[in-house]
């Protein structure tokens, strides 16, 4: 743990939850959503946001599937893409307590002072540039290395469905998958999930859940040990000389 390292001070984030783009099509889930996150800020919990790319995300999708986009195009529209969510959600129209921040550093300065920071990805992206520039990685696996960066055991993943479903069928109940490891979440490819986030998960150690943000009280319940609808994301020990693949992480 960082710290416990002499001289390399804690960030001291107890979660770090990505704030899916869908939930920003609905202003009152957006809001009931952000309020919920604000109660567990004032019960002590230390938060850290990383949003989605949402609207503007899903318009460059859009224009590369009829003009196929340069790599570089894409990957770093997209980052903008999640600070342009990352700045709408800091608005006033959607809480009082949520700050945008560029730097971890005050992402910290800020939970510290009682605050919820949302990171604006863009900058730390571009400088040290981890991820492969491929429509494969999405802000889930910016989420899950972020949550490493800082050392913070647990990623919820807040999206507009209870969870992860086998063969996709959101819309039956009992194909929601309520426990997997991170691992075998990363065999199934991707699902609510990418499958870099969920090897990235596996490959270092961070637990996580996928829950559906119109019901932000199962995060709470979740943090509590509470057995709630959504998909729990647990740890699985490494067996002697296996890897976890990770072609699709870094350049």
């Amino acid at each position: 743990m960082i710290g416990l390292i002499k001289g390399f001070a804690p960030y001291g984030f107890s979660i770090v939850v990505k704030f899916g783009g869908s939930l920003m099509r609905d202003f009152a889930v957006c809001k009931t959503a952000l309020a919920e996150l604000e109660r567990l800020c004032r019960s002590g919990h230390r938060i850290l946001v990383v949003p989605g790319g949402g609207i503007p995300d899903k318009a460059i999708e859009s224009i590369d599937a009829v003009h196929r986009l340069a790599p570089f195009t894409a990957h770093h529209a997209c980052a903008l893409a999640q600070d342009q969510t990352g700045y709408l959600l800091a608005d006033p129209a959607f809480s009082s307590a949520v700050v945008c921040c560029s730097t971890l550093g005050e992402c910290r300065s800020l939970a510290e002072s009682g605050k919820i920071p949302v990171l604006l990805p863009s900058r730390i992206l571009f400088a040290m540039d981890p991820v492969a520039w491929s429509w494969d990685i999405t802000s889930d696996a910016v989420a899950a290395w972020i949550a490493w960066v800082t050392d913070t055991p647990r990623l919820a993943i807040l999206t507009n469905v209870d969870g992860v479903y086998r063969n996709a069928v959101t819309d039956d109940p009992a194909a929601l998958i309520r426990e997997i490891t991170a691992h075998e979440l990363s065999q199934l490819g991707h699902t609510s999930v990418d499958a870099c986030a969920a090897n990235f998960m596996a490959e270092k150690g961070i637990a996580g859940c996928v829950l559906n943000g119109s019901y932000p009280r199962r995060l709470g319940d979740w943090l509590e040990g509470k057995r709630v609808t959504g998909t729990n994301i647990g740890i699985s020990p490494k067996k002697s000389g296996s890897t976890v693949p990770s072609e699709n992480f870094g350049r």
